[in-house]
Formats: structure tokens, C-alpha cells, sequence
């Protein structure tokens, strides 16, 4: 659910309540109190809670279409032009670098930051979690969604993998920058471009995974759970 940050606002500042004070009469954390006043993405449970405490219905709450297209207009398409950014600045520079068609297509660039996601995810919230954000995968194409807690436990997990894509991605740079400096006297000129254009691949791919499936993942899920159990 999107709530109007403006009226949350308003509200509380009618009380004269700092974020801490309605966060602890709602029985919600400081964080998450900064979080709705932000970006206005709220679960159905958190709404009750913000919404009990103002003595107003949950729909009370609830961002009109204007509210919604400001939030939209000044924070997620700035987040998604910076993501085009990324992925337009990486093909052009292979493209300037002179790789042929099928440098994009570089299988062991792939496998590494896959390997690379999936261990960190495995890492991190352990086999369960690596294994239910495999299963999940089909949700970024469903609409069947309600709110609650396993979204939410979802959606940090495809928010940290798609950080883990960008850390795999600096880290193989950095790796293939260190190959290629050690041997850059045995590189023609043309062989050094190539040489680059290949280990720029990896940073293409990151933004694709990141940007074009965990990003949006996150977001849909992040107020949201499936209305049937994903696991």
C-alpha cells in the first residue's frame, strides 16, 4: 500500500511529534517510520498500526494519484535513469572499445557472477534463502500479492543480491585490470582495447541482472507477499 507522505507528515507534525515519538506509539521501528515518510510504500500491517494511532481508517492514509506521480516523478525515475545509465555507458563503452558481437556473449563472465550472487546469497541468509529466492524468481511476473512479512524477508534478499551483482562485477574489474596490467607487454594496441572490452562485460551483465530482475523484484515485493505461500 502507498501512503500519502505529505498527510503522514502533516500529521504528525500537527501533534507536534518528532519520528521517534510516532514510531514508538505505533510500535514501529524509527527506521521504518523515515522509510514511509520517503518513499510512502507502507504493508498492510504497518498502515493499521500508523493509522491506529491517528484514529483514521488505513484508506485515510492512502497517497492519491497525485501523491503518487510526485513520489514516482522524483525518485524512481531518477533511480531508473541512473540504472539506463549504467547499462548505456557499459555498451557504449565495448562498442567504442571495438568488441565484435560475440564478445557479448562472454559464457565464463556469466557463470563468475552468478557463482559470485549465489554464494554471497548463501552467505548471507544461508541455503534456505538462496534457494527460496530461486523459487521465487516467478513472482516478478505475478500480480497475485497481499501484504506481509514474507515479501518483505524476499525482497531484502533481491535488494542484497542485487548488490552482490555490483560487488562481483567491481571485483572481477578489478581482477581482470590486474591480469591485464601484469601482461600489458605482450598486448598489441588493438589486443589491449579488446582486452578491456572483454573485462567490461562483466559490469554489463551486473547492471542487467541488477537492474532488469532483482531491482524490480525488490520493489514489487517490498510491500507485498503472495497471496499464496511461496515456500
Amino acid at each position: 500500500m502507498r501512503l500519502s507522505t505529505t498527510k503522514l507528515k502533516t500529521l504528525r507534525l500537527d501533534k507536534g511529534w518528532s519520528q521517534e515519538v510516532l514510531a514508538k506509539a505505533s510500535g514501529l521501528s524509527v527506521r521504518t517510520i523515515q522509510r514511509i515518510e520517503a518513499d510512502g510504500n507502507a504493508s498492510a500491517e504497518t498502515t493499521l498500526a500508523i493509522a491506529a494511532v491517528f484514529d483514521l481508517s488505513p484508506q485515510a492514509l492512502q497517497a492519491t494519484s497525485t501523491d503518487i506521480e510526485v513520489n514516482w516523478t522524483r525518485k524512481n525515475i531518477v533511480k531508473n535513469s541512473i540504472a539506463l545509465a549504467v547499462i548505456s555507458g557499459a555498451i557504449g563503452m565495448l562498442m567504442w572499445l571495438g568488441a565484435d558481437a560475440y564478445f557479448f556473449l562472454d559464457g565464463p563472465s556469466a557463470l563468475y557472477l552468478i557463482l559470485f550472487v549465489y554464494a554471497s546469497t548463501i552467505i548471507t541468509f544461508g541455503t534456505n534463502g538462496m534457494l527460496k529466492s530461486l523459487s521465487c524468481l516467478r513472482y516478478l511476473f505475478s500480480d497475485e500479492m497481499v501484504g506481509g512479512q514474507q515479501a518483505k524477508y524476499l525482497a531484502t534478499v533481491y535488494a542484497s543480491q542485487r548488490k552482490f551483482c555490483y560487488g562481483g562485477a567491481v571485483i572481477g574489474l578489478l581482477i581482470g585490470s590486474i591480469s591485464i596490467h601484469g601482461n600489458i607487454d605482450t598486448f598489441e594496441n588493438f589486443l589491449l582495447h579488446r582486452a578491456y572490452a572483454v573485462n567490461l562485460i562483466v559490469l554489463l551483465y551486473a547492471a542487467v541482472l541488477g537492474e532488469g530482475l532483482f531491482r524490480p523484484l525488490s520493489l514489487k515485493l517490498k510491500t507485498c507477499d503472495m497471496a499464496q505461500p511461496a515456500f
